[in-house]
């Protein structure tokens, strides 16, 4: 009987060192699984930029192929059809630890409110921002008057403006 119970013993301990090598096998496996999504996913955003990119310019050649008889309409001073970008108190705290205007000094001259033409320069959003605030993924922003002044991918307009203070 004593045969037996060995043979019993040492096939009882391969099965349970099988399962061992199994288990550390699916766990690395769900790992770089999960490391492959999140890569995945990185991509798809960057692709989805580089979509909305090529359709606006698309349609940018599209107008200038196609002949128009109407003169050029004048760009509407609000733009009813997209609501302006809505940002948390966190989110707007963020910002500002983030970005810090310098300081204006003398007379401050027009103030830009949402919705008024953004011209010159914009910067993208740095990534440790962007990471945390999804919304602005795209977006640029730029400094006016000592102001923050945030536009929406492909905007020309200021879809967010957040003060000093």
């Amino acid at each position: 009987m004593g045969n037996i119970e060995r043979w019993l013993l040492g096939l009882l301990s391969v099965v349970v060192l099988v399962s061992c090598v199994c288990a550390t096998i699916v766990f690395t496996q769900v790992k770089s699984l999960k490391v492959e999504i999140a890569t995945l996913q990185r991509e798809i955003i960057a692709l989805k930029l580089r979509v909305a990119r090529l359709d606006q310019i698309a349609t940018a050649n599209e107008a200038r192929e196609k002949p128009s008889s109407e003169p050029p309409k004048p760009p509407p001073e609000t733009r009813p059809d997209q609501a302006s970008l809505i940002l948390s108190r966190e989110e707007i705290q963020l910002i500002r630890d983030y970005i810090k205007p310098a300081p204006v000094a003398g007379s401050v001259t027009e103030s830009i409110k949402v919705g008024d033409p953004v011209t010159g320069e914009t910067i993208p959003f740095p990534s440790p921002i962007t990471e945390k605030v999804r919304k602005l993924l795209g977006a640029r922003f730029t400094i006016r008057n000592g102001v923050i002044v945030i536009t929406r991918n492909g905007s020309h307009y200021a879809d967010a403006v957040i003060g000093s203070n």
